[in-house]
């Protein structure tokens, strides 16, 4: 959903980075089910979806005239699939969704769509369709290569009112605004914040994350300026730390939900690099310390596993 999608051919959808390619490969994308979605959603035309839809999910399964008995205007970027066996097609789009894509989807199937955002959305249809229950996400769009951040409502909705659900209806909205907010107070504080979303594998188990967002402070710390590549994720962060910066970790330890790692870099200068899950978002922080204390390096907190260290 991002002009900067890379369009292979007239049929082809390309992902920006290789490494999205492939049935098996799956975005950096956080869900919520249940009293959560309303907590979490920012975009009005989101809100005014869900509340359509949990007005007539009081009494029975939403269907599908029900979200356009009051015009489809309201539901601003969307698109509406029906699910055909294991296949999920393309069966209708809103002006906006096909302006911001770029291309006309109507038609296309599932399968046809072999990257890493197309996949764990289609994950996420499978499974409204199976619970009968809709979903709240937010994911960095495999499309482009300016770690876009979207928010979608996902709702199963049935032909009538005596049938299952067959048909998703994705409703999505671009964070952009709220990123430039939160760009601001990161840019104002005097410790480097990177914040990233987790990617998960095929079992559901994180095996790094997407970088968001990195503030002022951050990108000082890393000598990260416009003559050098982005990183896109932790991972390639860790690796610029030991390969590029040269900075060897010399102790690792936990507190509570947050893994602390002491960095010394060639010229002796000490930093503490701290990693916790907040809100399903990875918040990094960098920050200068003075000399730290002797001890052995402890690996008990899976972030130190992301981070290569245990």
């Amino acid at each position: 959903m991002s002009k900067t999608a890379a369009l292979a051919d007239d049929n082809i959808i390309a992902p920006v980075r290789s490494t999205d390619t492939g049935a098996n490969t799956r975005a950096a994308i956080q869900t919520w089910t249940g009293k959560a979605i309303a907590e979490q959603i920012h975009a009005k035309q989101l809100s005014a979806a869900y509340r359509l839809f949990m007005y007539h999910r009081a009494t029975r399964q939403p269907t599908l005239r029900d979200m356009y008995t009051k015009g489809s205007n309201t539901l601003g970027d969307s698109v509406l699939s029906v699910k055909i066996g294991e296949e999920h097609v393309v069966v209708a789009q809103s002006e906006e969704y096909l302006r911001n894509l770029g291309k006309d989807l109507r038609g296309t199937r599932s399968s046809d769509l072999k990257f890493a955002t197309a996949n764990s959305l289609h994950d996420l249809y499978d499974e409204c369709l199976a619970l009968k229950r809709p979903a709240y996400a937010r994911y960095i769009s495999s499309l482009s290569d300016q770690n876009v951040y979207w928010e979608v409502l996902i709702l199963p909705l049935a032909a009538d009112d005596r049938s299952p659900p067959i048909f998703t209806m994705c409703c999505a909205a671009m964070l952009s605004e709220k990123i430039d907010v939160l760009q601001i107070l990161y840019d104002r504080s005097p410790v480097g914040i990177v914040a990233a979303v987790p990617i998960m594998n095929g079992q559901n188990k994180t095996d790094d994350a997407r970088i968001l967002t990195l503030n002022a402070k951050a990108r000082q710390i890393l000598k990260q300026d416009a003559s050098r590549g982005r990183m896109h994720t932790v991972g390639e962060l860790v690796r610029y730390l030991g390969e590029s910066l040269r900075w060897s970790a010399t102790n690792t330890s936990s507190d509570g939900q947050a893994t602390n790692v002491e960095y010394r870099n060639p010229v002796g200068e000490l930093f503490v690099m701290t990693i916790e899950l907040v809100n399903q978002i990875v918040l990094i922080t960098i920050a200068e310390r003075g000399k730290p204390d002797a001890g052995e390096i402890k690996t008990s907190n899976r972030f130190a596993r992301l981070l290569g260290l245990g």
